[in-house]
């Protein structure tokens, strides 16, 4: 538990790819609190007051760089979705998810 603290002040090295679009932002990056090493979020101001949404985890390296390519043109596409959903499985959420 708390494997959290071991992402603290090294995202340069698990960032996988980042996406500024106007106005959002499409990251996806190594994570170690998860069920699976690699995750996707959207910070939007449309979706979940502006924190970040986990759209898409996954189990390697090149399946988050399809996912995030994936993510980036439906959030660059004229239409955005009406809803994104949290995947997270993060360690942190679940704590939080009990309080």
């Amino acid at each position: 538990m708390f494997d959290f603290f071991s992402m603290a002040d090294n995202y340069e090295e698990r960032k996988v790819e980042c996406f500024d679009g106007d106005g959002f932002t499409v990251d996806t990056s190594r994570v170690t609190d998860s069920d699976q090493p690699y995750e996707t979020g959207i910070k939007h101001s449309r979706y979940n007051e502006e924190k970040w949404v986990i759209v898409e985890m996954y189990d390697d390296v090149e399946e988050a760089k399809t996912g995030h390519a994936k993510w980036v043109k439906l959030m660059t596409g004229e239409t955005l979705p009406a809803t994104l959903k949290d995947v997270s499985t993060s360690e942190i959420q679940k704590l939080l998810d009990i309080l």
